[in-house]
C-alpha cells in the first residue's frame, strides 16, 4: 500500500543522496513506493524501531525534523565548565616565582580544587580543548632582574 505524503521523498534522496540523512530519506521512500516496513527494514539493514521512529519524526514534524540529526547521548564531560580550569592554570603559573606548570601540577590541581581524577593524556586533550598548547610554560628564574636584562639587551645593540 502507497503512503501519501507531501514530500517526494525519491527525488529528495536522489538530490541529497547519501548524505548523513541520506538513509532516512531512502527508507521513507521505499515505505513511500509501497514497500512493507519488514521489507525496508531488511533493504536497508535498520530495525523497526528505527524505521517507524524517522516515520513519526516526519508525520509530527515534518521533513526539518526528519533532517534533524540530535547529537549522541555518548559520556558527558567530567567538567562542565573548561574556562575555570583554564583561569586556575594561569593563576597557578602567575603565582609560581619560577619554575614550569607542568602537566602533572595540572592534574594535581583538578584533583584537588574539582575532586576529578585525569590522566596525563586526558589533561592535554582539555588543554588543547580550552586553546592552551604548550606542554610546560617558560620558566623564569626566581632571583631574574628584568630591569637589568633589559639594560644588558641596550649595551648589546
Amino acid at each position: 500500500m502507497k503512503i501519501k505524503w507531501p514530500d517526494n521523498f525519491e527525488e529528495l534522496y536522489k538530490r541529497h543522496g547519501q548524505q548523513k540523512h541520506g538513509i532516512r530519506l531512502l527508507a521513507l521512500w521505499k515505505l513511500q513506493s509501497g514497500l512493507t516496513e519488514t521489507a525496508v527494514c531488511e533493504f536497508i539493514g535498520k530495525t523497526h524501531k528505527t524505521i517507524r521512529t524517522w516515520r513519526r519524526l516526519y508525520e509530527s514534524g515534518g521533513l526539518e525534523e526528519l533532517l534533524c540529526i540530535r547529537s549522541g547521548r555518548g559520556r558527558k564531560p567530567f567538567l562542565s565548565s573548561f574556562e575555570s580550569i583554564k583561569k586556575d592554570i594561569e593563576s597557578l603559573q602567575n603565582k609560581r616565582l619560577g619554575g614550569r606548570v607542568k602537566c602533572k601540577d595540572i592534574v594535581e590541581m583538578v584533583e584537588q580544587k574539582h575532586s576529578i581524577q585525569y590522566s596525563q593524556s586526558g589533561m592535554y586533550h582539555i588543554l588543547k580543548r580550552i586553546g592552551l598548547s604548550w606542554i610546560t610554560s617558560r620558566s623564569k628564574h626566581p632571583k631574574q632582574n628584568v630591569e637589568v636584562q633589559e639594560e644588558f639587551k641596550k649595551k648589546l645593540s
